[in-house]
């Protein structure tokens, strides 16, 4: 068809969508002009546009004037897509912009699977997508099947994502996070080997005078770094040492 002719036909389907809405007549809508022939989609990552055509269903082809939330919905359906907006670009094209699902750790479940930070595990391949993550050591496997991890690694990797939007770079540093005692978190850095105890909610000043403090021990112990740094009491940054067991060594710093 004419290119003229599209064009004229697609701006009188804009005046029948003033007046119709979404209850577009059969005929209108059976026609040819109103094939979907382009789908430009935005907001992917991980997932290739056939990924995303293929979760759609295959919109090419169809009706321009399809019910688009169908497609929203099928597309939430799938386990890498966390939110999804179609719209049509009358008169052959839809616009499709997804929200991808962002791998914040990887959880030995017990082959390792990246997760994101609502604890949903995720259909990617670690090693293929170079995900440079903390390992999140969970109390309690997954349920055989489930998408989402038990409750205590939801929560462990919810603050995960938290510590990873107020301090990304502290958590670049870290190897590994486990709960601790009285709902301390365990972040290990593996280099230098050293165990941050944080409290739930920390604020990103804090993660900075904890880095702080590693490097001020480490400057004084001449380059051997400290066992722990303790972030849990308010306005203070506890160094401690492992010493032989009949010696200890313990120091606080006031930020």
């Amino acid at each position: 068809m004419r290119r003229e002719v599209k064009i004229l036909l697609g701006t009188m389907a804009l005046g029948a969508t003033v007046a119709w809405g979404d209850r577009i007549p059969a005929f209108v809508s059976d026609m040819e002009t109103f094939q979907i022939a382009t789908v430009d989609v935005s907001g992917t990552h991980f997932l290739s546009v056939d990924d995303v055509m293929v979760a759609m269903g295959g919109p090419r082809g169809a009706s321009v004037w399809r019910d688009v939330e169908s497609w929203e919905e099928a597309l939430r359906e799938h386990p890498m897509i966390k939110a999804a907006v179609v719209e049509r670009r009358v008169p052959d094209a839809l616009v499709v912009s997804i929200e991808e699902r962002v791998p914040v750790a990887l959880v030995p479940t017990p082959t390792i699977e990246p997760v994101d930070a609502d604890g949903v595990r995720l259909a990617l391949d670690p090693a293929e997508h170079r995900l440079d993550l903390p390992i999140v050591t969970l109390t309690r496997a997954p349920a055989e099947g489930s998408r989402f991890l038990p409750r205590e690694g939801r929560e462990l990797v919810r603050e995960v994502g938290r510590i990873h939007s107020v301090h990304e770079s502290f958590l670049q540093r870290v190897s590994d996070v486990r709960w601790g005692p009285r709902r301390t978190l365990i972040a290990h850095w593996g280099e230098p080997g050293v165990d941050f105890l944080l409290p739930v909610g920390l604020p990103s000043i804090r993660f900075q005078e904890g880095v702080s403090a590693l490097s001020e021990a480490v400057s004084v112990a001449s380059g051997s770094p400290p066992s722990e740094i303790d972030l849990r009491f308010a306005d203070q940054v506890v160094v401690r040492r492992i010493l032989p067991p009949t010696v200890s060594s313990l120091s606080t710093i006031e930020p």
